[in-house]
C-alpha cells in the first residue's frame, strides 16, 4: 500500500500545481480545493514514507528512487511551512510543479524495485538521520533557488519599468522577498543538525573518505553561503539581489551535491 501511494501521489500534486498556476495566471489566489489537497497530499506522502520506513525497517531513502520520493515530500512540506508562516501563496505553482516531477521520476525505479527492504547489517541510525537532514536541507535549497530566481526576475523587471507592484496579485518583489527570508531560515535549521550528524557519522568511521568527506565539505559551504543570504535576507533587506544570487549560488552546490554524492551515501545507508 506504501508503495502504491508513493507511485500515485504525483497526480495531486500536478493538479494542486496546475490550481496555483492558473490562479496566478488571472491574478487571484489560490482556490481553497487546492490548498486543502496539497496539505492532505503533503500528509498521505509522509504517512506513505513512514509506513515503507516501518516495513522494510530502514529509513525511507535506501535507494536513489526512494530519496527522489523523499525529496518530493520535503520540497512540498517546505512549502506548506513558508506559505504558513509568510502569508504568501502566490508563487507556489513552481513548488507544487517540482514535486509532481520529483515524484513521477521516482516512479520507475519504485516500481521496479517495489520497495524491498535490503538485506545486511542493522542500519546505522546517525547516518541514516544525516541523509534524511541533507535531503531535507536540499529540498529547501531548491526552494530558495527557486525564490531567488523569481526574486531576481521580477527585480530586473521592476528596474526596467515593465511592471508595476502588485502585491500578492502579480510577480511582486515583496512576496518573493518574504518567502525568500523564511526559506532561508528555515534552511539553516535544516542544514545545522546535517552538518553535525554528518561530522559525527565521519568522525566514527573506519573509512573517512568512503562515508563521504566531499558531502560533508559541499555541506559546510552550503550552510555558510545561505547564512550569509539569510543575514541579507533579514538584515539587509536591499541587498535582495545580492541574497539572491547567493541562494542560486547555494542551489547549485545542492545540485552538484545531491547528483553525485548523495546516490553514494544513500548506498551506504542501504548497506550500513
Amino acid at each position: 500500500m506504501d508503495t502504491a501511494i508513493l507511485l500515485l501521489v504525483c497526480a495531486p500534486y500536478a493538479a494542486v500545481a496546475v490550481a496555483y498556476l492558473e490562479a496566478r495566471r488571472h491574478g487571484e489566489r489560490p482556490p481553497r480545493w487546492a490548498r486543502l489537497l496539497g496539505a492532505a497530499t503533503v500528509a498521505l506522502h509522509l504517512g506513505a514514507l513512514v509506513a515503507l520506513g516501518a516495513r522494510t525497517g530502514r529509513s525511507p531513502f535506501q535507494t536513489e528512487s526512494q530519496a527522489l520520493a523523499f525529496l518530493a515530500f520535503s520540497l512540498a512540506a517546505i512549502y506548506l511551512v513558508l506559505e504558513g508562516t509568510s502569508g504568501v501563496a502566490t508563487h507556489g505553482g513552481g513548488f507544487w510543479l517540482l514535486a509532481a516531477i520529483l515524484s513521477a521520476s521516482a516512479v520507475p525505479g519504485l516500481s521496479a524495485a517495489g520497495a524491498k527492504a535490503a538485506a545486511g547489517k542493522a542500519p546505522d541510525a546517525v547516518l541514516s538521520l544525516h541523509v534524511g537532514f541533507a535531503l531535507l536541507g536540499t529540498a529547501n535549497i531548491v526552494a530558495g533557488g527557486l525564490l531567488a530566481a523569481g526574486y531576481l526576475g521580477a527585480y530586473r523587471r521592476a528596474k526596467a519599468r515593465a511592471i508595476e507592484p502588485q502585491g500578492e496579485a502579480g510577480p511582486s518583489l515583496f512576496g518573493f522577498q518574504v518567502l525568500a527570508k523564511h526559506a532561508s531560515a528555515v534552511g539553516l535549521l535544516l542544514l545545522a543538525p546535517s552538518l553535525v550528524l554528518g561530522a559525527s557519522a565521519l568522525y566514527r568511521s573506519p573509512d573517512p573518505t568512503g562515508l563521504g568527506i566531499a558531502e560533508i565539505a559541499l555541506s559546510a559551504l552550503q550552510f555558510v553561503v545561505v547564512l550569509v543570504a539569510a543575514f541579507l535576507w533579514w538584515r539587509r533587506p536591499l541587498r535582495g539581489a545580492v541574497a539572491a544570487w547567493l541562494n542560486l549560488t547555494a542551489t547549485g552546490l545542492a545540485a552538484v551535491s545531491f547528483a553525485v554524492v548523495h546516490p553514494l551515501l544513500v548506498r551506504a545507508v542501504a548497506g550500513a
